[in-house]
């Protein structure tokens, strides 16, 4: 066995822990850690798989969604912790006596693989990049290791929550928990037991900053068709790439200009488009360099890059977008229009790590965001063209700090090409927000509180989405259950308009959502209207503007 590293774990990932140990001591058994990219998730699951052994002799398995993140993952646990690691993957098979193993959801989740396993031979479950843990694979793992044998069998029913005594516990871990609307999360995980966001951690100090310059040339995206890709529903790839083929060169050129002096990656729209980027920053006089699926040599280009210095770009087209660390990577080139707002983020996520050995515990947060700013890389800078589109909220950098619309187009407005203070833009624009909301508060004063619209409720700007859902199976075709429409009564919700078990599900995903996202609770929402707030703003604020407000309003009266 591999010497183990002197490996500690940092601060906040000892919070984690200590979360995770209360939430499963309180009965929760299917817990879900978000935590922005470049914070250590790896490591924080080793040492709960070593814990787990220690403490109750239980035996971890650690689910990947691709081949390359297996031995990655296997790799880091096994150095990191002395705990003997075995592979389920491919012509990899896991000896019954390895104390973790690391296997591809994809080769697990063949009944012949998966029954080669007691469903009790695991205590605990870390489905990795989370986001992916709703998909068909990943549920028949984990049900089969979690509720037992009989979730295989053909009509098998799942259980409600204490109703069943669940056999191995199941901690998922994401950088991007937000995976669309009419999906999420909260299907499978009981609670959020950490949340530790990009912006706080820069904050905080353990990573470092980004700044984004938008590079002169225009890009209409508007004629770019939407379709089903591996990152969900975004633009269409082979119009993106049409689009981008001819401007190479022009992309290519304002890549030397802005980050010659910087080791960056590329993101394109496809395979060729990022062999052609690399050929046009290497005949430009970097050290540009592309790699792919296809590519024989893959581990040659990417141990290359790693040692590569500055004036070195890695196209590539989403093989790199997340799951490997390069940690002086200081710029990514973003020339690919997306909505996806867990694909941007995983891509932009690249670039966040601090410099080894440079920010730890013994240090302030002051000080570690001191080393950064005088570092080899006191920011990381986002590089992409002038995406145009009149209906479609493109991702940008503004994604990190914000998912409000109205919020980020503000910031946008206020910080110009460089996002140099995203949180005091932010906090101006939520105390101008504040001013007008309680402007508008006051015209509505004399209105009668009601019961909350769940078709307002539910949730961001078109908000009628609740009225529309067509149930898709025969389950969402029943009525509402007493238990789905007490649940929401005791939220506050309406529940008269509640026509079948589709919509109830709907609504209850979206109060799961709400909590988990920040958004204010139903009981803030109901004082706010009895305030005079209108339904439409007060069903966007979060629970922190929501309690500023009602808590001046408290105040006032009081006087």
């Amino acid at each position: 066995m591999e010497a183990v590293s002197q490996f500690r774990l940092r601060s906040y990932q000892q919070q984690w822990k200590e979360a995770v140990r209360k939430d499963r001591d309180d009965g929760y058994s299917r817990l879900l850690i978000s935590a922005s990219g470049g914070l250590g998730k790896t490591s924080f699951f080793a040492a709960l798989a070593k814990e787990e052994w220690e403490m109750k002799n239980g035996r971890t398995l650690v689910l990947e969604n691709r081949d390359k993140l297996v031995r990655q993952t296997a790799d880091r646990i096994r150095n990191e912790t002395g705990l003997d690691v075995d592979i389920e993957m491919a012509g990899s098979h896991a000896s019954p006596y390895a104390v973790v193993v690391v296997a591809s959801v994809q080769s697990l989740a063949r009944l012949s693989r998966l029954t080669g396993f007691s469903s009790n031979h695991f205590s605990l479950i870390v489905p990795d990049e989370a986001h992916y843990s709703l998909s068909d694979s990943f549920q028949r793992v984990i049900s089969y290791f979690h509720y037992g044998a009989e979730s295989i069998v053909e009509g098998w029913v799942k259980p409600k929550d204490g109703t069943y005594t669940p056999i191995a516990h199941v901690i998922g871990t994401t950088a991007t928990p937000y995976i669309g609307e009419r999906r999420n999360l909260g299907e499978l995980y009981q609670r959020t037991s950490v949340n530790y966001s990009y912006p706080k951690a820069v904050e905080e100090g353990w990573l470092v900053g980004m700044k984004q310059t938008s590079i002169p040339i225009k890009i209409d995206t508007s004629k770019f068709r939407i379709k089903r890709a591996s990152q969900g529903m975004d633009f269409s790839a082979e119009d993106e790439a049409a689009a981008i083929i001819p401007i190479i060169n022009e992309l290519a050129d304002q890549i030397v200009l802005l980050a010659s002096d910087k080791k960056g990656m590329a993101f394109l729209p496809s395979v060729e488009t990022a062999r052609m980027m690399a050929e046009a920053l290497t005949k430009k006089g970097l050290n540009g360099s592309f790699v792919s699926g296809e590519c024989l040599d893959i581990d040659d280009k990417t141990e290359a890059f790693q040692k590569a210095g500055k004036g070195s770009f890695l196209c590539n087209c989403a093989i790199y977008v997340a799951g490997v660390d390069f940690v002086d990577v200081d710029c990514i080139a973003w020339l690919r229009a997306t909505i996806s707002d867990a694909f941007f983020k995983q891509g932009l996520f690249r670039g966040t790590r601090v410099l080894p050995g440079l920010v730890n515990d013994d240090m302030t947060a002051e000080e570690r965001i001191a080393a950064i700013l005088v570092s080899g890389k006191p920011y990381t800078l986002v590089i992409d063209p002038l995406w145009v589109h009149e209906r479609i909220d493109i991702c940008s950098i503004h994604n990190l700090y914000t998912d409000d619309v109205k919020v980020k187009d503000k910031m946008k407005k206020m910080s110009g090409d460089f996002l140099d203070n995203a949180k005091a833009a932010e906090e101006m624009v939520k105390r101008d927000a504040i001013r007008t909301l309680e402007k508008e508060a006051q015209k509505h004063k004399n209105r009668q509180p009601r019961t909350i619209d769940p078709v307002a409720f539910s949730m961001r700007i078109g908000a009628d989405a609740a009225a529309h859902i067509m149930p898709q199976t025969d389950a969402e075709s029943r009525a509402a259950s007493k238990e789905e429409l007490d649940f929401l009564l005791s939220n506050n919700i309406d529940t008269s308009q509640i026509k079948n078990s589709g919509q109830a599900q709907f609504l209850i995903n979206q109060l799961v959502k709400r909590d988990r996202e920040g958004y204010a609770s139903p009981k803030q929402l109901t004082m706010l209207i009895k305030l005079g707030f209108p339904e439409d703003k007060a069903v966007l604020m979060k629970k922190g503007m929501a309690g500023v407000l009602i808590g001046k309003a408290t105040m006032s009266w009081r006087k």
